[in-house]
C-alpha cells in the first residue's frame, strides 16, 4: 500500500508510513502467537506432548526479545520515512529545476530523473557516489571547500558551478543553486538544484572543456557576457514556437572592496526571485541578464520581482544598500543577437534615467534618441570650425544695489539638421572626449573677449571650466592667453568649477591659487549636490559660492528645502564668501529668497540667456524690479551677505 500527499506526484514515491502505538503492538504480538501455534503444532507431529509444550514456551520467550527488536526498527523506519517525506516536499514545493540531494560528506543520497537526463545517468547509479568524484579535477577543490564550508547566517542560497562528463563524454557546465538544510533535523543535507548552462554551439577546433570554462563568470559561477550571445544566437537559429524577451539587470557603483562579495550576494538574489524557466547570466560591467521564457509582459513582471529582490547586501565589511533597475525587450524573430542586446542596453539606459526602481521597455523612441545622439556626437567635432558655436549670457543681479554685477558665459549649438541643441545635451558628449578641453579654452577667449568689448562698463564675466581641463594642467596658460588677448582685466573674470575639483590632484589646488594671485575669482558651480562641508571650504582657493537650483524645486510649499536655502547662505556669510542661488524663474521664488536675506539671483526671473549682441545694447541692465520690503532689507542686514569683490 502507498501513499501520495503531494499532488501530482506518483503513489510510489512515499511508501506509507507503518501504524504506531497500540494498534501495532497488537499485530505484532498476533503475529508472535500465530507462529508459536504453528510450531507447536508441527512439533506435535514427531514428539510427545510434554515436548511440545516445553518447546511451545521456549519459542514464546524467544519471540519476546524479537518483538522488542521489531518495535524498535519500527520507530526507526517511521522517522525515516517521515523524514524522506519531509525532504520530498521540500524538493517539490520549491523548485521545478532537477535535483540532487547530498549528505553531510557530500555523498549522493537521491537524484531525480531530471537531474540524471542532464548528463545521462540512471538515478541508481549515481545514489551513494560522491559528489566530488563526478566533477572536472580542476572544478573538485573549490566546490568542495564551498559545500563544506560551515552554512552562512546572511544567506541560506548560493550559486555554484562546476563541469561534470555526460553519457557521450562531453563536459557540461552545471549551475547548482544550493540550498543548505543541514540544520534540519527532518532533513540534514544540502539541496542542489541544477539547471544545464553549457553553450549550446560549441566552437569547431576548440577544446570543449577550455571553451565551457572560458563562458563562466569567475565571480558568480553564471554564464558570462560570451555564453549570453553564444545562447541568444542558437536560441535564433533554433527558431521557437513561443515567446522570449530579455531583461537587464544594472545598479550603481559599489563600495570598493566589496565588489565580489556584493557581486555573489546579488547573484543569490536573482536565483531565488527567477522562475525555472528563466536563464541568468552576467552582463557587461557590474550587470545581469536574465533569457525570459514568456511575452515581455511577462518579463515585465519577473524584472519589477528582480529589482524588488535586490536590497542590502552583507559583506565582510558590513551590509551595502543596493538598488536596481531593469530594462526589458523582446525577441523578435527578425532581430539578430546584436541588435537584442542594443536593444536590451537602451531601455536599461532608460530605466537609469527614470530612477532607482524602475522599470522600463524598449521603444522605437529610445533608438531614435540613440541615433541623433550618435550623430550629435560625430558633428560636435567640426562644429567649431564650422561656425555653429556661440556664446550667449546670463546675467547675475544684485538685488541691494538693484543692478546686474556679472553675467554667465552659456555655450550654445545650433546644428544644421537639428536645430538649436539644449547643453544639456551635447555638453556631456563633449566631456567625454578631450574635445571638452578645445571647446573650453575657445569659450574663454570668446567670453573675455565680448566683454572686454563693450568699453569701460565694469560688468564682470563668468566662465565654466570642466574638470577634464582643470585637470590637464593647461588651465592657467588658457586663462593668461584669454586675458591677455582680450585686454580685459584679470578681476573682472570668474571662473566656474564644480565641487568635486576642488579634491583632485594637489597641482588642482596650485593653479587655483595661481589665478587667483593674478586676480581671477574662483566660484565653485553647483554648491550643495556634492560634497559640500564646512570643513572641505576652509582654506580652499574659492571666492564664491553658486547655489544649485535643484534647492528651489517646491521651496515655496517644502519646509526643508527653505531650511536648506538658509543654511547654504549662513555657510557662506560665515566663510565671507558671497552665494548666488541659480534657477530663479518666478517672482514668487525671487520674494521669498530676498525675505531670507540671499542678494545674489540668478535665473528667468530677470532675463533669459542674451546673445552678444544684446549686451552690446545694453540689454543686461534690465530686470524685473521688486519693492525692497522691510521684512527683506531686515533679512538681508541680519544676514549680512558678502559683496561680490570688484
Amino acid at each position: 500500500m502507498t501513499t501520495a500527499p503531494l499532488l501530482g506526484q506518483p503513489a510510489a514515491a512515499f511508501p506509507a508510513a507503518p501504524r504506531r502505538g497500540r494498534a501495532g503492538l497488537v499485530a505484532v504480538c498476533g503475529a508472535v502467537v500465530a507462529v508459536v501455534a504453528v510450531l507447536g503444532g508441527l512439533t506435535a507431529a514427531h514428539v510427545d506432548a510434554g515436548a511440545g509444550a516445553v518447546i511451545a514456551v521456549l519459542s514464546l520467550v524467544g519471540f519476546t526479545g524479537t518483538q522488542v527488536t521489531l518495535l524498535r526498527r519500527q520507530r526507526q523506519l517511521t522517522g525515516d520515512l517521515q523524514r524522506s517525506q519531509s525532504s520530498f516536499r521540500t524538493l517539490v514545493k520549491s523548485s521545478v529545476d532537477p535535483v540532487v540531494i547530498v549528505d553531510r560528506s557530500l555523498h549522493i543520497s537521491f537524484v531525480s530523473q531530471a537531474a540524471a537526463d542532464l548528463v545521462g545517468l540512471d538515478p541508481a547509479q549515481a545514489l551513494g557516489m560522491r559528489l566530488i568524484d563526478v566533477v572536472h579535477a580542476d572544478d573538485r577543490g573549490p566546490l568542495e571547500a564551498a559545500l563544506s564550508a560551515p552554512p552562512s547566517d546572511s544567506e541560506d542560497f548560493a550559486v555554484r558551478t562546476a563541469r561534470v562528463k555526460d553519457a557521450e563524454g562531453r563536459w557540461r557546465l552545471i549551475q547548482a543553486t544550493v540550498r543548505d538544510l543541514r540544520a534540519d533535523p527532518d532533513v540534514g543535507a544540502l539541496v542542489l538544484y541544477c539547471r544545464d548552462v553549457s553553450s549550446r554551439v560549441p566552437a569547431p577546433g576548440v577544446d570543449p572543456e577550455l571553451t565551457e570554462f572560458s563562458l563562466t563568470d569567475p565571480v558568480t559561477g553564471l554564464p558570462n557576457r560570451a555564453a549570453l550571445v553564444r545562447r541568444l544566437g542558437a536560441v535564433q537559429r533554433e527558431g521557437r514556437a513561443h515567446a522570449l524577451a530579455l531583461i537587464g539587470i544594472g545598479g550603481g557603483d559599489l563600495p570598493p572592496g566589496t565588489e565580489d562579495d556584493v557581486l555573489r550576494g546579488v547573484t543569490t538574489r536573482l536565483t531565488r526571485a527567477l522562475r525555472g524557466e528563466d536563464w541568468l547570466a552576467r552582463g557587461k560591467d557590474g550587470d545581469f541578464v536574465v533569457l525570459v521564457d514568456g511575452t515581455i509582459a511577462e518579463a515585465e513582471t519577473v524584472a519589477a520581482r528582480l529589482v524588488a529582490a535586490v536590497g542590502p547586501v552583507p559583506t565582510s565589511a558590513g551590509p551595502v544598500r543596493l538598488t536596481a533597475v531593469a530594462g526589458v525587450t523582446a525577441l523578435a524573430a527578425d532581430v539578430d543577437t546584436g541588435e537584442a542586446l542594443r536593444r536590451g542596453d537602451l531601455a536599461l539606459r532608460s530605466a537609469r534615467t527614470a530612477g532607482p526602481g524602475s522599470v522600463r521597455r524598449y521603444l522605437d523612441a529610445l533608438r531614435i534618441e540613440q541615433d541623433r545622439r550618435e550623430a550629435l556626437r560625430a558633428d560636435l567635432d567640426g562644429a567649431l570650425e564650422r561656425g555653429e558655436l556661440r556664446l550667449a549670457f546670463q546675467p547675475v543681479v544684485d538685488i541691494v544695489l538693484q543692478r546686474t554685477v556679472s553675467v554667465e558665459a552659456l555655450l550654445r549649438w545650433r546644428h544644421p539638421v537639428f536645430g538649436d541643441v539644449s547643453p544639456t545635451e551635447f555638453v556631456p558628449l563633449a566631456e567625454e572626449s578631450p574635445l571638452i578641453t578645445e571647446l573650453g579654452r575657445w569659450v574663454l577667449r570668446e567670453a573675455c573677449a565680448t566683454i572686454a568689448g563693450l568699453g569701460d562698463i565694469e560688468l564682470n564675466v563668468a566662465v565654466n571650466v570642466s574638470a577634464r581641463q582643470v585637470r590637464s594642467g593647461e588651465l592657467v596658460p588658457d586663462v593668461i592667453s584669454a586675458l591677455e588677448t582680450s585686454g580685459l582685466p584679470a578681476r573682472r573674470l570668474i571662473v566656474e568649477i564644480t565641487e568635486s575639483v576642488l579634491l583632485d590632484d594637489s597641482h588642482v589646488i596650485e593653479d587655483l591659487t595661481v589665478l587667483r594671485q593674478l586676480g581671477v575669482r574662483i566660484a565653485v558651480d553647483d554648491f550643495g549636490t556634492g560634497w559640500s562641508s564646512l570643513a572641505y571650504l576652509v582654506g580652499m582657493p574659492v571666492d564664491v559660492l553658486k547655489m544649485d537650483q535643484y534647492f528651489l524645486a517646491n521651496v515655496e510649499h517644502d519646509p526643508a528645502r527653505r531650511a536648506m536655502c538658509r543654511a547654504v547662505l549662513q555657510l557662506g556669510s560665515s566663510l565671507g564668501l558671497p552665494v548666488i542661488v541659480e534657477g530663479v524663474t518666478n517672482p514668487a521664488v525671487l520674494q521669498l529668497l530676498q525675505d531670507m536675506g540671499h542678494r545674489y539671483l540668478q535665473g528667468y526671473v530677470f532675463s533669459r540667456p542674451l546673445e552678444a549682441e544684446q549686451l552690446a545694447d545694453g540689454a543686461w541692465e534690465a530686470w524685473v524690479e521688486l519693492p525692497a520690503t522691510e521684512t527683506a532689507m531686515a533679512a538681508l542686514a541680519q544676514a549680512e551677505s558678502p559683496a561680490m569683490p570688484s
